[in-house]
């Protein structure tokens, strides 16, 4: 064989190594031989303070500061990662009690850091000072990893760690409602008592309450404010709030924040927020009104009188009763009743009229209780009742005795009047109306009184036309009275019938009879004179 093959042979075999050599170290620098190392986990509390009587929740920070023992550190995050982490804070002995369970929080990979909320509650008689949780942490990681030989190690771990929390002394405050007269639908006062639960001195105290629903307002909004210059530990003061409650809101217990922001011992400015402050208000006030009796009829004047009843839950001043419009005219439509303690019941009366033209059905009557308040509030209910109405009567009913005449002669109508009331009627007027072929010449009289039910006669001179026709002729009598509210009334006009018959012409007339009488008379005493 000649040397220019085997030359390039040679040079065959040495490009076949170097590019050989080429591709495993670029497969080495692709894949790096392992890494060996671990997750590093600390915890971290930055607001450690907490207060005594509260509940708070604190933020836990988790941090991994991953450590890489062996290996490249271009993967370094396969085996620094933490998975599967499990956060469960314990009592070590404290008086503090952790009222969060076990949290899982996923994981948490090299140089990140994680936040657990945590809640705390302090009860009131612990005593300041430093304490310590155990915070046990459980995780699963990868302790090597060797692409090149398929080799992976995985770890779980169990970590236990101490983090310390602060009782301080400072100013914290208790809040409670300790007297309100605000009913439902009213305005009024609320108390509230602030006292200092703390271990220090607060000054130039601002308490603020903020009502937590649209029913209650403190004021024109829904939030107010109070000053307390200071409050030394365990020393309490009382402030008041204006409140007022919607009249359509249930009377239930409201939920109102307290506020307090106060300067502590060491002149810096804090504030103690989110204290439950709660307010009943009393029930909205009620009246009853009963009706006890009703002398109403179409009409005519009468009588509704009755009782009203403050149902509570409060005493109220200045009552007044007063009628709304409807069938029932009162002559006043103001009863003022007084003064009224929680269950105490008064008398009322409406005097009045209902129109001729009302139903004779019972009728609705709507009556306005005024009234105020405990907090001298104008308040005012309103309540419909029902008043049955009779039906329309005359006052007075007039009817004719005997009215029989004949033609041409002169005589006396007889007419009875009835009182048809329940009342006595005075100076009752009755006036007479005829037509042609009738004539009266005294056409009034007067009757003083009529008891109620009684019956007055009266006479009215009749002439009759003496070619009057027989028939029937009507009277109108005109009927008025004076009531015993002294008011003047006209009552309706009565008709009453005079009959007319023939006049008797074999009769001799009275006048004449009596003409003849005094005739004969003076003739007999004439011729006994003469006798004589």
């Amino acid at each position: 064989m000649s040397r220019r093959p085997l030359r390039a042979l040679a040079a065959v075999a040495v490009v076949a190594l170097l590019v050989g050599a080429l591709a495993g170290l670029a497969v080495a620098q692709e894949e790096p031989p392992f890494v060996r190392g671990e997750p590093e986990l600390d915890v971290y509390v930055p607001d450690s303070t907490v207060s005594p009587g509260t509940s708070t929740d604190l933020a836990v920070q988790i941090a991994n500061d991953g450590d890489v023992q062996a290996g490249t550190d271009l993967r370094r995050d396969a085996v620094t990662t933490a998975r599967s982490v499990v956060v469960e804070v314990r009592n070590d002995g404290s008086p503090l009690v952790v009222e969060t369970g076990r949290f899982a929080v996923g994981s948490i990979g090299d140089g990140a850091v994680r936040k657990v909320p945590i809640s705390v509650r302090v009860p009131a008689d612990a005593e300041p000072g430093t304490y310590s949780l155990d915070v046990r942490l459980e995780y699963s990681h990868t302790f090597l990893s060797a692409p090149r030989s398929g080799v992976v190690q995985d770890r779980t771990r169990t970590l236990t760690e101490s983090i310390s929390l602060t009782v301080d002394d400072a100013p914290r405050f208790a809040m409670r409602t300790v007297d309100t007269d605000v009913q439902v639908g009213d305005s009024g006062t609320l108390a509230a008592n602030v006292t200092n639960v703390g271990g220090e001195t607060a000054r130039d105290l601002s308490v603020e309450l903020a009502a937590n629903g649209p029913d209650l307002a403190l004021g024109e909004t829904e939030r107010n404010t109070a000053r307390i210059d200071r409050l030394d530990p365990g020393e309490n003061a009382t402030v008041r709030f204006p409140a007022s409650v919607r009249a359509d809101a249930a009377a239930e217990s409201f939920d109102l924040t307290g506020t307090v922001r106060y300067t502590g011992v060491d002149g810096i400015r804090d504030a103690h927020e989110g204290i439950p402050v709660g307010l009943r208000p009393r029930p909205e006030q009620s009246f009853s009104v009963a009706l006890d009796d009703s002398t109403l009829r179409v009409g005519e004047n009468g009588t509704v009188s009755g009782t009203v009843r403050n149902d509570g839950p409060t005493d109220v001043e200045g009552v007044v009763l007063a009628v709304g419009d409807g069938a029932f005219v009162p002559r006043s439509p103001r009863y003022a009743v007084g003064d009224l303690a929680a269950g105490e019941s008064a008398a009322f009366r409406f005097r009045g009229e209902v129109p001729a033209d009302a139903d004779s059905i019972p009728q609705q009557l709507v009556l306005s209780t005024s009234y105020r308040s405990a907090a001298d509030t104008e308040r005012t209910t309103r309540e419909a009742v029902r008043v049955p109405v009779a039906e329309r009567r005359e006052a007075v009913t007039v009817s004719a005795v005997d009215p029989q005449f004949a033609a041409g002669e002169d005589g006396v109508l007889r007419l009875d009047v009835t009182n048809r009331r329940d009342v006595e009627l005075r100076d009752v007027e009755l006036r007479l109306a005829v037509d042609q072929p009738l004539e009266s010449e005294f056409r009034t009289t007067v009757i003083p009184s009529l008891a109620p039910g009684e019956t007055g006669r009266v006479a009215f001179d009749l002439a009759v036309d003496g070619e009057a026709p027989p028939s029937r002729y009507p009277a109108s009598v005109e009927v008025g009275y004076t009531d015993p509210d002294g008011i003047r009334v006209t009552g309706d006009t009565a008709t009453v019938a005079a009959s007319v018959v023939e006049s008797s012409g074999g009769e001799i007339p009275i006048e004449a009879g009596v003409l003849i009488v005094l005739l004969v008379l003076v003739a007999a005493g004439a011729w006994w004179f003469y006798v004589r």
